[in-house]
């Protein structure tokens, strides 16, 4: 086609919504390697803040107007994409309410938002889901889903996305926009240089459960096998979501080169063509892995299809859509890779330091005047027995004004260690700002260059970490960087800083640190 082949005279800006995300992320992966310039805005409710690539990120809900609008004030793009939604079929079957308001009225939110700022181009994540069980005509033997089949969702996750199909559809008469829905088949395997991949707290999908019961010598479940199909396993389509990623970037070009003054909405099935059973891609996995894995049957899940396979011609005629991973040995391979790296990935607990760990200043002059607070010795000891990584974050604005010789530090560092060192406890590293308030640095207070350069020297998963402070700054830092929790400790400001709160921005407020250290570990235990 044409308009893949122009070369954009400039860069091309793109508002990735959700780019925390599986998906997401690596579609800002792909996109970034292609020279266009990403901005991602992601509330880090189930994305990762440490697999965000772009140049910008903002925390924020995908219908958050005020946020949104103000983003839109200071950057201008080209074009959305919108990955941004609840998508377990079994939650939406559960809990409707909450996929209608994540996926239809956030999305309505954005749409107006987009629009009243002049952003008129949109990609949206969509899903086979809509489809429900697909009714084929007898004479069709290949039971491939075309874009012209009925759409008869069988569960709220479809119906929502439907609804948001209907809304671009009507927007695009209404309003101008100009729109691409893209449904996925099943988003599979790992971005080729194991920048991100799947990491879901809670994993759902086939592929990773199989990785991951291999790794563990545990069985898979399988959720039911008295289904309709050859083994009595459900069949789906595998798709490699670079796969994905990259048709993205063909759907925005093919926005970007219409220049009819009418708004336009088209919508692409994607997928590989092949379907495979449960029973099939473990069989291909034991090829991978090089092991036999068991497996053990369970009742089936509510609102699933036997098959969903797709017809992705359309999507090879219009958008030159032509996937590389078009074996299922392929796609598992690259998520084998993805997992054996993030076997070895640790949690943490970012702490800060005066406050939290010991008194106020009044020590950097003479380190031997610092005191610890009741408790935070026996609190770190039983954090680091349950293999958290204990990080400190503190910024040191005396540095910056030349009120303190950054050659003090290490003496300072010296004394917590002594104080710590009765209880059997060393703090693993010091992550520090030397800036002052004027510097507008991005490692200052609340903002989050400290945590994540930290969670990439030392493969931290922030998902399962945790930032404890008593200044509302430190709870900011921990929530803009994607940590499971941020906590406050009532020590140093915390009392005033209770006082700060909005609802909700913290799950527990604790006396001392070892009450708060006492409720992580009751998290870990429940997990476990």
């Amino acid at each position: 086609m044409l308009y893949l082949a122009i070369q954009m005279s400039k860069k091309i800006k793109i508002l990735v919504i959700g780019g925390a995300g599986y998906v997401g992320s690596a579609a800002c992966a792909w996109l970034r390697d292609q020279g266009h310039y990403v901005w991602v805005l992601d509330d880090l409710s189930t994305g990762h803040r440490e697999h965000v690539l772009s140049e910008g990120f903002t925390l924020a809900k995908a219908g958050d107007q005020k946020a949104v609008s103000a983003l839109l004030g200071s950057q201008s793009f080209d074009c959305a994409m919108h990955f941004a939604a609840s998508c377990l079929v079994s939650e939406s079957v559960k809990n409707p309410q909450k996929y209608f308001e994540n996926n239809v009225i956030q999305t309505k939110n954005l749409l107006e938002t987009l629009l009243e700022c002049g952003v008129k181009n949109f990609i949206f994540s969509s899903t086979c889901a809509i489809f429900g069980t697909p009714q084929f005509d007898s004479n069709d033997k290949t039971q491939k889903i075309n874009e012209s089949l009925p759409k008869k969702p069988i569960n709220p996750y479809g119906e929502t996305k439907l609804q948001v199909e209907d809304m671009l559809a009507s927007y695009a008469k209404t309003h101008g926009l100009k729109s691409v829905a893209l449904r996925y088949f099943n988003a599979s395997g790992a971005e080729p240089k194991n920048r991100v991949g799947e990491c879901h707290i809670v994993e759902t999908h086939l592929i990773p459960n199989i990785l991951k019961a291999a790794m563990k010598n545990q069985k898979v479940e399988i959720y039911g096998d008295d289904y309709s199909t050859h083994d009595g396993t459900c069949i789906r389509d595998y798709i490699h979501v670079t796969d994905l990623a990259q048709t993205h970037e063909s759907a925005m070009l093919k926005l970007l080169q219409d220049k009819s003054p009418i708004g336009r909405f088209f919508a692409y099935n994607l997928g590989s063509e092949n379907g495979f059973s449960v029973k099939e891609v473990l069989c291909a996995a034991e090829k991978v892995i090089g092991k036999k894995i068991s497996s053990v049957i369970k009742e089936r899940r509510p609102g699933d299809p036997p098959r969903l396979v797709s017809d992705s011609a359309l999507a090879k005629k219009e958008l030159s859509f032509s996937p590389k991973y078009v074996k299922i040995e392929q796609i598992i391979e690259s998520a084998w890779k993805w997992e054996q790296q993030n076997v070895t990935s640790k949690k943490a607990v970012f702490l800060d330091r005066d406050g939290t760990l010991n008194e106020d200043p009044g020590y950097l002059s003479h380190p031997d005047q610092m005191i610890l607070l009741p408790t935070v010795g026996e609190s770190l000891a039983k954090l680091k027995k349950a293999g958290f990584l204990l990080i400190v974050l503190s910024n040191q604005s005396g540095v910056g004004r030349g009120i303190v010789k950054e050659s003090m530090l290490p003496s300072i560092h010296n004394k917590l260690h002594e104080h710590l060192k009765s209880y059997g406890v060393k703090l693993d590293d010091f992550f520090l700002c030397f800036h002052t308030p004027e510097d507008n640095c991005e490692c200052r207070k609340p903002k989050t260059k400290n945590i994540l350069k930290a969670a990439k020297t030392y493969n931290i998963c922030l998902k399962k970490s945790y930032m404890i402070g008593d200044k509302l700054s430190d709870i900011q830092m921990g929530l803009a960087a994607g940590c499971r929790a941020a906590l406050l400790v009532r020590t140093g400001d915390g009392k005033k800083t209770e006082k700060e709160l909005v609802s909700k921005q913290v799950p527990f407020i604790g006396d001392s640190l070892l009450a708060v250290a006492e409720w992580i570990l009751h998290q870990e235990n429940a997990d476990s």
